[in-house]
């Protein structure tokens, strides 16, 4: 009895009524429920992470190669994405990566159709992942290589182009890919971003001079390279043969701008 009274004093002194046991057992319930969760998504998270590390790892191994790789190949390192995937249906460096395997399958694929569905996949893809990443220069660099693949010259690519160029204007991958792209739809685009373009040249010309010559020169678009000074040594010799062959007036020299 003396103990009712002291709490019915205090519940009367503070103006509150004592917490309830019972409320307080619920909420640590509660809260443990969400540790684990918070501790399963993390584990989740993780998981994921380690399998795209260990796709990268295999595709390392690919860089010592000087051979495209088969399609058999190509599958079995696709299928670490894939199950990325399935713990983190949403990571965007999963389906970046298993996007840019679509497009190694398209290009070693001898059935049209296959390489079409290919080139679709991986489209769809850096679309999914840019809707998580929009500030990749690479996820727009892919996305305009897919659309090109696909013949799809429109206002999504020509976006895609201008939004790798001016978010990863020093990244090397996605010079070439903006300047490979930007080649072989010239005709397509406006002037300004026609300059864009080929001010990846100049910007380009000391870290991957040699890759972006070799694009150049593939298009036979001399003229983009000629001019600069920075490329005398990996051009020169084409530069002049080109002058020789008429291919394009002899250009006046000019250094970077």
């Amino acid at each position: 009895m003396p103990s009712s009274r002291s709490e019915s004093s205090t519940e009367a002194h503070t103006g509150r009524r004592a917490p309830d046991p019972g409320k307080r057992q619920a909420l640590g319930i509660a809260l443990s429920l969400i540790l684990v969760l918070i501790a399963f998504q993390c584990a989740r998270l993780g998981v994921a992470g380690l399998i795209v590390e260990l796709a990268y790892i295999e595709q390392d191994r690919w860089s010592a190669s000087a051979h495209a790789q088969p399609m058999d190949e190509i599958s079995r390192v696709a299928g670490y994405f894939s199950d990325s995937l399935g713990y983190v249906p949403a990571n965007p460096w999963a389906l970046e990566g298993l996007g840019a395997l679509d497009l190694a399958r398209m290009r070693v694929s001898k059935v049209p159709a296959e390489a079409h569905a290919f080139a679709e996949d991986a489209r769809a893809r850096f679309r999914e992942a840019l809707r998580q990443r929009p500030s990749s220069p690479f996820l727009w660099a892919n996305l305009a290589l897919s659309k090109l693949y696909l013949d799809q010259l429109d206002d999504e690519f020509v976006a895609a182009l201008r939004h790798a160029d001016e978010q990863g204007p020093w990244e090397p991958a996605t010079q070439r890919v903006v300047l490979f792209a930007g080649l072989a739809a010239w005709q397509k685009l406006a002037p300004g971003m026609r300059q864009s373009v080929a001010r990846v040249v100049e910007r380009g010309a000391m870290r991957d001079g040699q890759k972006l010559f070799e694009i150049v020169k593939s298009y036979r678009r001399f003229d983009l390279v000629c001019a600069l000074s920075s490329y005398d040594a990996i051009a020169g010799a084409e530069c002049r043969k080109a002058a020789r062959a008429a291919i394009f007036p002899e250009p006046t020299r000019k250094g970077n701008r």
